[in-house]
């Protein structure tokens, strides 16, 4: 099929997935909108990449009012529905001290040996217990907790593919769910765990999203697998869509719907090493602690129970 993007009416952007933010926190600033998407071979470093991905095309802009409205509201009940960012608790930073400090230093082998080290797996531990209580009671635990550190070269997306080129903007297909069960499928976490800003590059729509879209305009047949072909065929026939950058500090987390969206991570090159930490579970939005509660699983599900009917879950990003 030989595809006119100009001859397409082009959307702005659709109605997908809504961004929260903790309660208090400063969010001016922090989310952007792309120009649209960029052939890789186009983009620096194109060598590093695989042939076919697309990564997002600069200039970076504020979203509009109109955006913004469509960026920031209640979180949907699944998983595929929303993206959160969370503080990480300073208990946890503090098992990661070590790990942090190499990694602030720009210590690459070092990171890896600490990682590897008795220091790497109480941090992991510590990783993992706090996640735990993010997840959904009636569906505990998590899976593919993965610490690691990677010095950044420059490249406008971070993950690396099997062939060991880079992949561009791409959906995850852990679960290989099919399209209709992607939104239920389970989220991620992800925590900077470095000394600078890194940021989770995202496409807005989910891919149910991005199928309408499609078949809207009679271009869906035989691009209705959402592994690969989807993501490929909308970003082909939209090439002007806006990709969203959320910008995710030191020592915050996010969560999101990797499994139903476009997506990569993207770090600035400082000569420090990115360190972050990853698993995959079913993660519920949070709800901000109450003064003088406890921690631990038991309260983690009292805040779970909440999740409906608090304010952090309503309305404004802030």
């Amino acid at each position: 099929m030989i595809l006119r993007p100009n001859d397409i009416d082009h959307p702005g952007l659709l109605d997908g997935m809504t961004l929260k933010f903790p309660p208090g926190a400063a969010y001016a600033g922090r989310v952007e909108l792309s120009s649209g998407f960029l052939p890789a071979a186009e983009g620096p470093l194109p060598g590093t990449y695989a042939p076919g991905s697309c990564v997002p095309r600069p200039p970076w802009r504020p979203p509009s009012c109109h955006e913004s409205s469509l960026l920031y509201g209640t979180p949907g009940a699944l998983p595929g529905e929303w993206i959160a960012l969370l503080p990480v608790p300073q208990r946890v930073l503090e098992a990661c001290a070590d790990l942090r400090a190499a990694a602030a230093a720009g210590a690459e082998q070092a990171v890896r040996s600490l990682i590897a080290g008795p220091g790497g797996r109480m941090a992991l531990v510590e990783l993992i217990r706090w996640a735990t209580t993010l997840t959904d009671p009636a569906r505990p635990g998590i899976e593919a907790p993965l610490l690691y550190g990677m010095t950044p070269a420059g490249n406008l997306t971070m993950t690396i593919g099997g062939h060991g080129r880079r992949v561009g903007l791409h959906v995850d297909t852990w679960y290989d769910n099919s399209l209709a069960e992607r939104a239920a499928a389970p989220n991620r976490i992800s925590v900077n765990l470095g000394a600078r800003e890194r940021f989770l590059l995202c496409v807005n729509a989910p891919l149910q999203v991005m199928a309408a879209a499609l078949r809207d305009r009679g271009l869906l047949d035989g691009v209705s697998d959402p592994r690969f072909a989807l993501g490929a065929r909308f970003m082909q026939v939209f090439p002007d869509y806006p990709v969203t950058k959320i910008t995710v500090r030191p020592g915050e987390a996010y969560l999101a719907p990797t499994e139903n969206m476009l997506h990569d991570g993207y770090a600035e090159p400082h000569g420090q090493v990115d360190l972050q930490f990853s698993c995959r579970g079913r993660f519920l939005p949070p709800v901000p602690r109450p003064t003088g509660v406890s921690s631990g699983p038991a309260a983690a599900r009292t805040y779970a129970r909440r999740r409906e009917t608090d304010d952090w879950c309503a309305g404004s990003p802030g």
